[in-house]
């Protein structure tokens, strides 16, 4: 879900302030926590300093996503960036196997 609403999978994304990449990754992180040859553009290196970023926030706001989804994004408080991305990952990844679904179907048949 987060890739899906930062940059529409669009690798070479760049918001109007500068965020670059699928994570949209603000370059002054590469300054934080990297080194100045790493490419934001890059596709390990994006989701690397995207996951990293969002575990610091998760660690921060102490396990809470929505929060942690609104420092990431810069509108914390605010609640439509993380109720966008809960919403796409529920929409398009959030699955249940096969197996789990069926032994529901057959559960609620009882």
């Amino acid at each position: 879900g987060l890739i899906q609403v930062e940059s529409g999978f669009r690798k070479y994304a760049v918001s109007p302030v500068g965020a670059r990449g699928y994570t949209q990754v603000m370059p002054f992180w590469v300054k934080a926590i990297g080194n100045p040859e790493h490419n934001l553009f890059q596709l390990r290196t994006n989701l690397r300093y995207g996951a990293l970023i969002l575990r610091h926030y998760i660690d921060i706001e102490r396990g809470d996503l929505y929060r942690a989804l609104g420092r990431f994004n810069g509108s914390l408080g605010r609640p439509e960036y993380p109720n966008l991305v809960v919403g796409a990952w529920k929409r398009h990844w959030d699955y249940e196997p096969a197996a789990r679904s069926a032994n529901r179907t057959t559960a609620s048949r009882s």
